[in-house]
């Protein structure tokens, strides 16, 4: 366990540095005609988890789990080769990060941390409580320091906006389904359903492909409607297919998954199609930069802890119907209903407010003079 941690704490090392490089990387060496596939993030995150699966089971079906890891080091040997001959003028600029941030937005992995916890039964009480009241405080402290500071490098004051905030929130409601698809729902199929590696990998195929198409291939088509009217629908279909999920989730086979995975990717896909519109409403270039810098970095956090929560929620559902008496299968399989119900209570607050989403109120007036 030491040396997997060791080996997966290096990687995440290298995507960290990686993935938030991608875009620029994208813009400069595309031709301008083609800056839209700049925003494929997630959907280059999506086929590369379910490309990820389908190797990793051909690698168990040659009886041989270690074939994938030899695969990836010679396709990261050829990317880094390749990586050499490209070459870009890019006019440099400097910025000055406080330090002193940087340490204090920490706190939201803290909290992350807090969150972990509360599924360790072994873990005492005090620490959790010492991780919760030191992450508030860190970024409670984070947030005063970036309203306060003269130059902040990201601008909370212009970006207090109801329509960009409305559409931070759907965005990150969005990406975290991505995320919990592919990674509770794969344990569903391996550890409830009992499917094999590679045919989960198929399954989740069929979601990912809606999503590209709903993100990319139906955009004019959508043009003709109104922004709040797609949004609305995307989270109904996001909310239809959670809610399906949640209520028959002790009863699905592998066809009805993949049904409603791609009704809830098909939500998630036209989500992501008017998500930048919704965001793009800045008074200057420069809040536009910060827009999206915030949006990507919420995308990130709001995954990240709604992952961590549900895992928390599935382990100890699980333990307590276990230690009932109920048999493991069943024990598993409430403890997946519990984690789809949760999140099927996110996507209706999603929804709610797409459906509150009236007037565009901007109320930094209110704050910036």
């Amino acid at each position: 366990m030491p040396i997997l941690l060791l080996g997966r704490i290096i990687q995440t090392t290298g995507c960290g540095i990686l993935l938030p490089m991608l875009p620029s990387l994208i813009a400069t060496i595309l031709p301008e005609k083609n800056v839209g596939l700049t925003k494929m993030g997630d959907v280059m995150l999506g086929v590369a988890l379910v490309l990820a699966l389908f190797l990793t089971g051909i690698s168990f079906l040659l009886g041989n789990w270690q074939l994938i890891n030899i695969f990836l080091i010679v396709l990261s040997l050829i990317i880094y080769h390749n990586a050499s001959s490209i070459k870009i003028d890019l006019e440099i600029s400097t910025y000055n990060i406080e330090r002193v941030n940087v340490v204090l937005s920490s706190g939201f992995m803290v909290l992350i941390g807090w969150i972990v916890t509360l599924g360790d039964q072994i873990t005492s009480s005090w620490f959790s409580w010492g991780l919760l009241v030191i992450g508030i405080g860190l970024i409670a402290t984070y947030l005063w320091r970036e309203l306060s500071v003269p130059n902040p490098l990201i601008d909370f004051k212009g970006l207090f906006n109801v329509r960009y905030l409305r559409a931070v929130l759907l965005q990150g409601i969005g990406d975290a389904s991505l995320v919990v698809l592919m990674t509770i729902g794969i344990l569903y199929l391996r550890q409830g359903l009992h499917y094999s590696v590679i045919i989960i990998g198929l399954a989740l195929m069929p979601s990912i492909v809606v999503m590209i198409l709903m993100h990319h291939a139906t955009k004019r088509w959508f043009n003709k409607f109104e922004s709040v009217n797609n949004v609305r629908m995307a989270m109904s279909l996001m909310m239809v297919g959670w809610g399906c999920l949640s209520l028959f989730s002790t009863y699905l086979n592998l066809i009805l998954f993949i049904v409603l995975t791609i009704i809830i990717e098909a939500g998630h896909g036209l989500l992501m199609q008017v998500g930048q519109e919704l965001s793009q409403n800045q008074k200057s270039a420069r809040l536009n930069n910060m827009a999206d810098i915030f949006m990507a970095q919420f995308k990130l956090m709001s995954s990240g802890m709604i992952l961590a929560i549900l895992s928390v929620v599935l382990q100890n559902v699980t333990n307590s119907h276990t230690s009932n008496g109920l048999p493991g299968k069943l024990s598993t399989l409430v403890g997946y209903r519990a984690t789809f119900s949760l999140f099927f209570v996110i996507t209706i607050l999603g929804w709610i407010i797409t459906m509150l989403a009236g007037r565009n109120l901007n109320l930094s007036k209110h704050i910036v003079k």
